[in-house]
């Protein structure tokens, strides 16, 4: 005989019991508002993806949470007093201490899915967050991942008969691989007489968009300006590409979202949290400055690719790589010996990173962003100066020094011939090998001033240059750094008197803060894509 519950849906007699109770418990979990951890509002998502308990006590909490309990639980070992070595903090349910580790990133990886699925933000507003995690839902691994994912969700929860593959379906939208682009790509080449006009089953399709295999970005900490430590995964792999494809818009993008980061891990409460008003996206419920700050830094350790690579290897398939190292750390921490090679090899490890940055140099300018509030006195000062067209200027200092006199320095780094190449083939080739190469300086300014400067632009074009910082300079502004974008609008060629008639303009329409990016310039942006290019040979 059949019964109900409380919910009116039939309850087979076959179910078990810790079914019943599981299912019961998680109307209870559906019924909380609030999140128990940080008392925030619990969304959508967290309702529809609960936490899967192993004694099935329904406890549950918000994304935000999970976030952070999977964060700290990254944070490696403590040393006690005795010289023991303990975990912080475990993946236990907070309730009743079960072992959430084999799925609480499942669970995540399922409300991210759910939360970007269901968003009502238009997708022209979406956070970079938000498209990158679009973008990471193209590729099959994290398909796959989903699709495992909801397996195991349907199995703890007793629909593993109602589990098809078929549900994946719902990510198409994602995916953008359906059978009706299929089919539109395979009208390629059918012929229409234009003169009687063409016909209207006529399908003509937007070229496809090229792919970049991830693989192919190698990841360059030295471009993230001390930031490594603070950047996801995802974050690192983007902000290496638009470093170095040679596009001074695509560098002022990344100088934005290294600000961001900065932003977000600053400890200091006055400042802002995010970009300005006109750049993000803005939300209908009003929150505190703090809860903001806490969800945006939250949300910045997020990164889907790392969240599979954890999940994999808590799904036991890393296990023998784990046992190892903890048996590694074990015999380490016995031995005395053991680490003083740790520190040797430490040691080494960082010789090779400063050979590698001394071979491979970055610009003497890298691109920045800071935020200019306009409601307060203006106190910046700027310079006119003119560029030479080359991509030598990325490497050559320039100095302001008393009444704004104007001096730039080309590098005495031999090793900028790595990267810039030299006119002797026989050096390009060298150079490829890795082998240090001069610029061929000498005394002779009038022979040498032109070696391996590679132009790009006519020389003589006009630049900004700051000459006083004021208070930009508490977030990294320095006298010499060119101006090359006021909220993301390039400026380039345009004088001081210019640029100061388009700050006034700003001031007296919106006033505010308002964003500025230095030194995304196009010598900058072709140094670093002749950088990583040089780069890539040798690798």
């Amino acid at each position: 005989m059949a019964s109900f519950d409380s919910s009116n849906s039939l309850v087979q007699p076959e179910q078990t019991t810790s079914q019943r109770m599981s299912s019961r418990r998680s109307s209870l979990a559906i019924m909380i508002e609030d999140c128990i951890i940080c008392l925030d509002e619990m969304q959508g998502s967290d309702y529809v993806h609960l936490l899967q308990c192993e004694r099935h006590c329904g406890f549950n909490m918000c994304k935000n949470c999970i976030e952070s309990l999977l964060s700290s639980s990254k944070d490696g070992f403590q040393e006690a007093s005795d010289g023991n070595m303990h975990v912080k903090v475990y993946l236990h349910c907070p309730n009743c201490r079960s072992d959430l580790s084999h799925s609480i990133r499942d669970t995540l990886l399922l409300r991210k899915v759910n939360e970007l699925r269901n968003t009502e933000i238009p997708e022209t507003e979406w956070t970079n967050s938000q498209i990158r995690l679009k973008k990471a839902l193209h590729t099959n691994e994290v398909q796959q991942a989903i699709k495992y994912a909801r397996k195991m969700e349907a199995e703890y929860f007793g629909n593993e008969d109602d589990f098809d593959d078929d549900d994946d379906a719902a990510d198409d939208d994602f995916s953008g691989g359906s059978d009706d682009e299929d089919y539109i790509v395979e009208q390629w080449g059918v012929e229409a007489d234009i003169s009687i006009g063409v016909h209207t089953s006529f399908c003509s399709p937007r070229p496809p968009d090229p792919v970049i295999r991830e693989e192919a970005i190698r990841v360059d900490p030295t471009l993230f300006a001390g930031l490594d430590y603070f950047l996801t995964e995802d974050e690192r792999r983007e902000v290496t590409e638009l470093m170095t494809r040679g596009d001074p818009s695509l560098l002022a993008e990344a100088a934005e979202i290294l600000y961001t980061v900065a932003q977000n891990i600053s400890s200091n409460p006055t400042k802002p949290a995010s970009l300005a008003a006109n750049n993000r996206p803005t939300t209908a419920i009003t929150e505190k400055p703090a809860n903001i700050r806490r969800k945006a830094s939250l949300c910045r350790r997020s990164s889907v690719y790392q969240l599979i690579a954890d999940a994999e290897v808590a799904h036991g398939k890393e296990e023998k790589k784990v046992s190892e190292q903890t048996r590694a750390l074990q015999q380490n921490n016995a031995n005395p010996r053991s680490r003083v090679g740790q520190h040797r090899l430490m040691e080494r490890e960082l010789r090779i990173q400063a050979d590698f940055q001394k071979r491979f140099p970055i610009p003497v300018r890298m691109p920045k962003a800071v935020q200019l509030d306009l409601s307060l006195p203006f106190d910046l000062e700027f310079v006119d100066y003119t560029w030479s067209g080359t991509v030598m200027d990325a490497y050559s200092k320039i100095s302001v020094g008393f009444g704004n006199r104007v001096s730039q320095r080309r590098p005495n780094n031999v090793h900028v011939g790595n990267i810039l190449g030299t006119e002797q083939p026989n050096f390009v080739n060298a150079a490829s090998m890795g082998c240090a190469i001069g610029l061929c300086m000498s005394s002779n300014d009038e022979k040498n001033s032109d070696v391996n400067d590679v132009y790009v632009a006519i020389p003589g074009q006009s630049r900004v240059l700051i000459s006083h910082t004021g208070r930009i300079g508490k977030q990294g502004a320095v006298r010499g750094d060119v101006l090359s974008h006021i909220d993301g609008n390039a400026i380039a060629g345009r004088n001081v008197s210019e640029v100061l008639n388009l700050l006034h303009t700003k001031h007296s329409q919106a006033g505010g803060c308002i964003m500025l990016t230095l030194n995304a310039e196009l010598s900058i942006a072709e140094a670093l894509k002749r950088r990583a290019m040089a780069i890539a040979e040798i690798m």
